[in-house]
């Protein structure tokens, strides 16, 4: 290949503007000539100084921390997919956020795969950090030169969890929030109602809501996809300091004047704590909410301890409307106790007609994981970047499929170290999930995987397509185990003609159920995620017991 992946320390960023002064022209509050002070915060010009000439104008630049803040490496897809250019960073000390930032990457990814983009670029930047909170720009310009599909996500260290941008918001006085949004929209000529209804949407690049950081004087910018509040993207800001929080506040702060991100919060909160019970909507940490449930910290800032999980008066989860004052899910992408969410699993691949599955996919516009192995992907090279460049989701299977808790370290070292190499080179992208063969591990497997990163992936559902290979039988087992289990995982094989030959039916009779496909990572991201050396049978919204479970 000529593209090897390498490891390496982010190199210092200036802000990712992402739009031009076209795209926000016409804003009567907004221009990006900064306002003429710096005061020693942080500058939406890649920490330059304004010049103290300017006029007073708000700023709709985000800020920009230095990336010597935070410890991180950066992944770069292989440029020999044609046409894209790709690169985020990796957080060492905070995994959520890294899975975080990689399910928003490939979700951009599967975007421009649908529509047959051709050109694509995703970068990424750093826009606050602090002991407590990271937030990360992630700008998707998907077919244009100009960033249409601007995405932030949020990392509160404290409850080791990601949310999206609405979390920025008091649940209580989202209502006054988006009457102020509302009132902006219109001072600067956009459609109020267009922009009240992406307001309440889920944030991109899963819908149109828009993104949101901060300009350097701690005003809120509001940065809308093309399409979501006109045919351009458009920015709005915002005095949003009586609208904030408490993470708002935490990240304004750390937007505002930066400062070291060490992993090590100043206190530890919990974000969600699995249930023994089937979870319903308002279990969830992430659910809609307009304040009023007994005032707990999942109403406030996108989560709270399990004592307030479910204690609600009301066991109804709020319907956010535009303009209303319900806040929208403080998720990013889906949220588990909302919407069914499945798993599809491919293992053993990529195999001769794996191609035809990803057609499959894209037609449905649904997402998976695959699992590769090292002796399939050196047979496949292009089919693994071409997986990788379509935004699907990739794990490390290990090399020859062998039973790793029979073999010597040394052999599992070889097995698990080699694949992640490959895969790295294959795609720039070294895997965060890892599949051990027939499920089979140890705590030398466990540790060895721990070492590089991922997590142990295992199901709850078995298709046995490697046993029956048959395509009806395939397609019932799928079926059947996604709508029995909770948060399923399924396993299938993508190197059996039957379970390629099922995909169709599989997806279009979930559709049809109200199931949605997701990749592992979207599963589990906003319920605490993946740790590192843990195995999961299902999603993370579920207590797991046992050795090959332990979650």
């Amino acid at each position: 290949m000529s593209s090897v992946f390498r490891t390496r320390p982010i190199r210092r960023r200036t802000a990712l503007v992402g739009l031009s002064a076209g795209a926000v022209a016409g804003l009567a509050a907004c221009s990006n000539s900064g306002d003429g002070k710096n005061n020693g915060k942080a500058s939406g010009k890649g920490g330059h100084a304004q010049s103290s000439s300017a006029p007073s104008e708000k700023s709709s630049e985000w800020t920009s921390a230095e990336a010597s803040l935070i410890d991180m490496t950066e992944a770069t897809l292989n440029p020999e997919a044609e046409g894209k250019t790709v690169t985020t960073p990796r957080f060492a000390k905070a995994r959520n956020l890294t899975q975080a930032t990689e399910v928003v990457r490939n979700r951009l990814l599967r975007e421009a795969h649908w529509d047959d983009t051709d050109k694509v670029d995703i970068k990424a930047s750093i826009l606050a950090a602090a002991q407590n909170v990271v937030g990360v720009a992630v700008l998707g310009s998907l077919g244009t030169s100009e960033a249409n599909v601007p995405c932030t996500i949020w990392y509160d260290a404290r409850k080791k969890q990601s949310f999206a941008p609405t979390a920025l918001i008091e649940a209580a006085k989202w209502g006054d929030f988006a009457k102020a949004v509302h009132d902006a929209a219109a001072e600067a000529k956009l459609d109020p109602s267009a922009v009240d209804h992406a307001l309440i949407e889920k944030s991109a690049p899963y819908g149109n809501g828009p993104a949101m950081a901060f300009n350097p004087d701690g005003e809120l910018v509001l940065a809308f996809r093309a399409g979501a509040a006109g045919s351009d993207p458009a920015r709005l800001v915002i005095d949003a300091e009586a609208f904030l929080s408490d993470l708002g506040k935490l990240a304004k702060d750390a937007s505002v004047t930066p400062a070291q991100f060490t992993g090590e919060p100043s206190e530890e909160l919990e974000h969600f704590t699995p249930k023994r019970h089937v979870a319903k909507p308002i279990d969830s940490p992430n659910r809609p909410s307009d304040g009023s449930e007994n005032q707990s910290s999942a109403a406030s800032d996108g989560g709270g301890a399990d004592a307030t999980q479910g204690q609600s008066d009301s066991t109804e989860v709020p319907e956010p409307t535009p303009g209303g004052a319900v806040r929208p899910s403080t998720a990013i992408g889906y949220d588990v106790f909302l919407e069914h969410c499945v798993a599809l699993t491919y293992d053993d691949g990529p195999g001769a007609r794996t191609p035809e599955l990803l057609d499959v996919y894209k037609k449905a516009k649904a997402a998976t994981t695959f699992f590769e192995m090292g002796n399939s992907i050196k047979e496949h090279r292009k089919t693994t970047l071409m997986v990788a460049a379509a935004g699907f989701e990739l794990g490390n299977h290990s090399v020859t499929h062998p039973d790793l808790k029979r073999k010597s370290r040394e052999r599992v070292e070889k097995e698990v170290n080699e694949n992640s190499d490959l895969l790295a080179e294959v795609t720039g992208f070294e895997p965060l999930l890892f599949r051990p063969p027939y499920g089979s591990h140890n705590e030398t497997v466990d540790e060895i995987v721990a070492s590089r990163g991922m997590a142990i992936v295992q199901w709850d559902v078995d298709t046995l397509d490697w046993k029956t290979k048959d395509t009806a039988k395939t397609i019932t087992a799928a079926v059947e185990g996604a709508e029995k289990y909770t948060e399923p995982i399924a396993l299938m094989h993508d190197i059996h003609d039957a379970t390629v030959d099922a995909a169709e039916q599989i997806l279009s009779q979930l559709n049809d159920a109200g199931y949605i496909p997701v990749t592992v990572s979207e599963l589990t991201l906003n319920t605490g995620g993946l740790e590192a050396g843990h195995a999961y049978c299902s999603g993370t919204g579920k207590k797991q017991n046992g050795f090959n479970c332990k979650g």
